[in-house]
């Protein structure tokens, strides 16, 4: 029987995010990993196109979305790194082979990950970083990894130190430990600057290879 792959969750932004659209949703802060003394992950966002690895090959955020020329060098990469994945795991990160709303001036790898799945299940994040060892993939950048706080702005001092806050786009947060699906909105969220998106037309629209 073929493995029924999931669309990837939609991520609800912290509250006070100035670059959510009116159809996002948000995160309730008081539901967001409530366990005293649980650690958080903070790190950074990047503008990359959200994408899955597993054993059969990549789709995008649904796996029954359509392909797209766009995809090509990413379908290369995948296919390189795709029959390491053992069956049931699902590497989920982003695409940066192309560019997207923010033109980085820095080199960058074509992938990021930044979560393992095994069935409905999504990994603690130590667990994520030998995947990515063993893989021989690259994570998103770390900006900041301690105790939950009281509240969500704290959580800007380490996007607002550790980036360009006028070209990055923002940060994501998540448990440290691993998680279900079903708790996704209450142990994943994103804070995202307002102005980010750049470009003249959306980039999921051109026409690149």
């Amino acid at each position: 029987m073929a493995e029924v792959l999931p669309r990837y969750p939609r991520t609800p932004h912290l509250p006070g995010s100035p670059g959510a659209a009116s159809d996002d949703v948000w995160c309730d802060w008081a539901r967001f990993v409530p366990e005293p003394g649980r650690a958080v992950v903070t790190t950074l966002k990047m503008d990359g196109a959200n994408t899955t690895l597993h054993r059969g090959g990549m789709y995008g955020r649904s796996p029954t979305g359509r392909r797209r020329p766009r995809q090509s060098r990413m379908r290369a990469f995948a296919a390189a790194v795709c029959p390491s994945i053992p069956s049931g795991v699902r590497v989920c990160g982003e695409d940066l082979t192309v560019l997207h709303s923010i033109a980085y001036e820095r080199e960058l790898p074509p992938f990021v990950l930044f979560s393992v799945w095994v069935g409905d299940g999504c990994l603690p994040w130590d667990e994520t970083l030998t995947w990515a060892a063993t893989l021989g993939l690259v994570t998103v950048p770390v900006l900041a990894r301690g105790p939950r706080p009281a509240s969500p702005g704290e959580l800007r001092g380490a996007f607002d130190q550790h980036t360009d806050t006028s070209r990055d786009e923002g940060f994501v947060v998540r448990d440290e430990q691993g998680f279900t699906r079903a708790e996704f909105a209450d142990r994943v969220a994103k804070w995202v600057r307002a102005g980010h998106l750049e470009s003249e037309s959306h980039w999921a629209h051109w026409g690149i290879a």
